[in-house]
């Protein structure tokens, strides 16, 4: 029945979409235009949306209070996610008005700013959006395909970034669900575990890649709110196998079992962990420093502190440039506790 309405939803929205499509040139669920550029100010030249990466478009001007403020915000955005996101901010502005701001920036701007080529990018993006305020932040998924247009500092702009980068967002779907997700909600609050599992079930067997948080939601609804560890481990159990090709799935897992302070000391099944764990090297195109990483994370959390600073010695040195700094904190963390307790 959910599935049902799910689709129908589904199909009003695509209906709406297409309608708005028609109001406006450039929606969500567009493709994004081309950027078309007269000077790149700060940062790298961007001349397409490389499949597989996430970009953030963002339109702005010196003389926008409200554009200073987003600076930042963006520039952290920019530092926490690296080398995965790529963040522009487009200015109309002349060149001669835009680099000493940026210039006097400094590292408090550290993103790629550009500006336009006579308003040609400003009119594929947000004269084709209706959009006529700035900031306006457009956010391109990995496959060029819009998922979000609005203000950079709205609360729900980070988590889609970070939902997008994972190849765990898609804006239609997750609309098209939101009554579900709500309902899940209510019959969770009125302890109704018959049909809040069902219909995290439906999400779930709809696109179990972008409701896999409702799959963590529904282990942690057995283990924590049910206190029911047995019952939980069970389904963790098709968890794993169900996400046997998800590497990111399996660290959440990993992570949430060994670490969530939701669930109780006695309720945590280290072993599975650990098995969750070790089935992210079996997945083709693993990040090996971050398999590593996890493992070294369940250890610890398991108190075996030997193991893990072991581990995650060897994920630091596999580790890319942008992770390292990271990583160092927590093997730093990990050797500490291993003094503590005399290992």
């Amino acid at each position: 029945m959910l599935r049902k309405t799910l689709v129908a939803a589904m199909g009003l929205l695509l209906a709406a979409a297409a309608a708005s499509a028609q109001q406006n040139k450039l929606a969500v669920g567009s493709k994004a235009p081309e950027l078309t550029i007269q000077t790149w100010v700060k940062g790298k030249e961007v001349k397409t949306f490389e499949p597989g990466k996430t970009y953030v478009v963002e339109f702005w001007a010196t003389w926008c209070a409200p554009c200073r403020k987003s600076i930042p915000h963006m520039t952290e955005l920019q530092k926490k996610y690296g080398s995965k996101l790529t963040i522009i901010g487009v200015s109309t502005e002349k060149v001669d008005e835009v680099r000493p701001f940026v210039q006097k920036q400094g590292k408090g701007m550290e993103y790629t700013v550009a500006v336009d080529e006579r308003n040609a990018t400003d009119r594929a993006w947000m004269k084709a959006a209706g959009q006529g305020g700035i900031p306006c932040a457009f956010i391109v998924g990995p496959d060029g395909i819009i998922q979000f247009i609005g203000h950079p500092l709205d609360p729900k702009f980070e988590d889609i970034i970070g939902r997008v980068i994972k190849g765990r967002y898609n804006s239609k779907l997750v609309e098209a669900a939101a009554p579900a997700l709500r309902s899940i909600d209510s019959a969770r609050a009125v302890k109704n575990w018959k049909i809040a599992e069902s219909q995290m079930d439906e999400l779930i067997a709809h696109d179990k890649s972008i409701f896999s948080d409702v799959a963590l939601s529904k282990f942690e609804m057995l283990v924590v709110d049910q206190n029911s560890p047995k019952a939980g481990y069970a389904y963790a159990e098709q968890l794993l196998a169900m996400y046997s090709d998800d590497a990111l799935f399996l660290d959440e897992l990993a992570t949430k079992i060994a670490s969530d302070p939701k669930i109780k000391p006695e309720n945590r099944d280290m072993a599975v962990a650990m098995r969750a764990a070790e089935a992210i090297q079996k997945v083709p195109g693993h990040n090996p420093s971050r398999a590593l990483a996890v493992k070294a994370m369940v250890n610890f959390h398991a108190g075996n502190y030997r193991e893990a600073v072991s581990q995650q010695t060897e994920a630091y040195f596999k580790a890319d440039a942008a992770e390292k700094a990271e990583y160092k904190r927590t093997l730093e963390r990990y050797q500490a506790a291993a003094t503590r307790a005399g290992v």
